[in-house]
């Protein structure tokens, strides 16, 4: 293959490792983001038990203690549903993660043959240039 069309290779190569590295950033902070809603759910809920157990303390009548007790099966829902998108952004980063290895090892080998490619034509060239002075010697050792 010649070098020109590698270099192609090279550079799409780079472009997909580039587009695979941006896409694990990205699952990486929606990971962040879900994991930080998911803390606030949390410490919302928290605080909401808190204020119920300190009502239910000092007395509190039943529509009320209806009120807050569906509020807070509300927020163990969406507490659920926040800790399932949790575990699907992990997932995503898993394979991000194992995305992005894999177009790197595929840019690692194709710079390894371009490497080895001009490593090949440079030695082939030192061929050549030591040939012609070889012959250059010879032809005048056959002159004199």
């Amino acid at each position: 293959m010649e070098l020109d069309k590698l270099d192609k290779v090279a550079l799409l190569a780079r472009s997909r490792e580039n587009e695979a590295a941006n896409a694990l950033q990205r699952d990486k902070q929606a990971l962040v983001d879900s994991n930080q809603r998911l803390e606030q759910l949390k410490g919302f809920k928290e605080e909401y038990e808190l204020r119920l157990q300190t009502l239910a303390g000092s007395g509190i009548d039943a529509r009320r203690l209806a009120d807050y007790r569906r509020f807070l099966a509300g927020l163990n829902d969406a507490i659920n549903v926040q800790d399932q998108e949790v575990g699907r952004g992990q997932e995503r980063v898993q394979t991000s993660q194992e995305e992005f290895v894999d177009k790197s090892l595929r840019r690692g080998n194709v710079d390894e043959l371009i490497g080895r490619s001009r490593a090949a034509r440079a030695v082939e060239e030192a061929r050549r240039e030591q040939k012609a002075v070889d012959e250059g010697i010879a032809a005048r050792f056959r002159s004199e």
